[in-house]
């Protein structure tokens, strides 16, 4: 196997507790018990399969939360198209690997956290590299790419450490948030889909069934057949990916600290069921089970 590119960490602790200090406060009632969850922030190894819309600014935001042990994957070049949203998505950037412009980003804004890069993105002979190590991992490869999800997801299934893995697509004004455990339904179960399908219409019929639980009322189902079915492409609004970057990094970091046990804390139902955010209906849902 080649050579892993990785950014290696120059840590300073002073400097460390310094950046992370404004953390602090909602962590713990005393400062044992912050500074105790911050350390389980700062120790975690978390996995980002897909650098666009969500993925690069979650892997940012993680290593601002004091997060230093990242893995990054993306085998795409930024675009044109891709500046409308995406961490990394600049001018001078157009061409450029996501997984390594977003390393390299990160590496600038602080410099002791360690980054392995994975340009191919999700392969057959990267997954489990990637996989392991990871306490979490965020799926966020691009919604058609129905196989490598099924790696990601198989060699997740694999890890006896890894804790949980997360996906948030956005669809309009609406975020929807799966979680996959060990004991959830597997996704080649939820999507329905043979793995080593080719992305057909049938399929992504399929696909687009199981990610949007919920079809907004607009656009029109006409107009979103368009973009979804005849082009297989998703039409992201530019505002959305920072809600569901923001709360899927609040998430996490409850996850990561152990305050997602506080009583009173709603817990993210596993898959298939699904949490949802609609900024435009102004509506925040849960849902248990099998909902189709």
């Amino acid at each position: 196997m080649n050579q892993r590119k990785r950014y290696t960490a120059e840590y300073d602790d002073a400097f460390y507790w310094k950046r992370v200090r404004r953390n602090l406060g909602w962590l713990g009632n005393t400062i044992d018990e912050q500074r105790k969850n911050q350390l389980k922030l700062r120790d975690v190894v978390v996995g980002v399969a897909g650098c666009g819309g969500i993925g690069g600014a979650i892997a940012e935001r993680l290593a601002r939360m004091g997060v230093r042990h990242l893995k990054v994957a993306d085998p795409d070049t930024f675009e044109v198209s891709n500046i409308n949203r995406q961490y990394g998505a600049e001018v001078d950037n157009l061409g450029r690997n996501k997984a390594e412009v977003t390393a390299e980003l990160i590496y600038q804004t602080t410099r002791d956290v360690n980054i392995d890069v994975f340009p191919e993105g999700i392969t057959a002979e990267t997954v489990d590299e990637f996989v392991e190590g990871c306490d979490y991992i965020l799926d966020k490869i691009e919604l058609y790419e129905i196989n490598s999800r099924y790696k990601l997801h198989r060699s997740f299934r694999r890890s006896a450490r890894c804790n949980f893995m997360a996906t948030t697509p956005v669809f309009g004004n609406r975020t929807f948030f799966f979680k996959w455990t060990h004991d959830s339904m597997p996704a080649e179960e939820y999507f329905g889909i043979e793995p080593g399908s080719e992305m057909n219409e049938e399929n992504a019929r399929r696909l687009i069934s199981r990610f949007i639980p919920e079809m907004p009322e607009f656009p029109s189902s006409d107009a979103l057949e368009k973009w979804f079915i005849e082009n297989m492409t998703c039409p992201i609004f530019a505002a959305t990916p920072p809600l569901a970057q923001g709360m899927l990094a609040s998430r996490l970091g409850l996850a990561i600290t152990g305050l997602d046990q506080l009583p009173g804390v709603q817990q993210l139902p596993a898959t298939p069921g699904y949490s949802m955010i609609d900024t435009e209906k102004w509506i925040m849902k849960t849902v248990e089970g099998k909902w189709w």
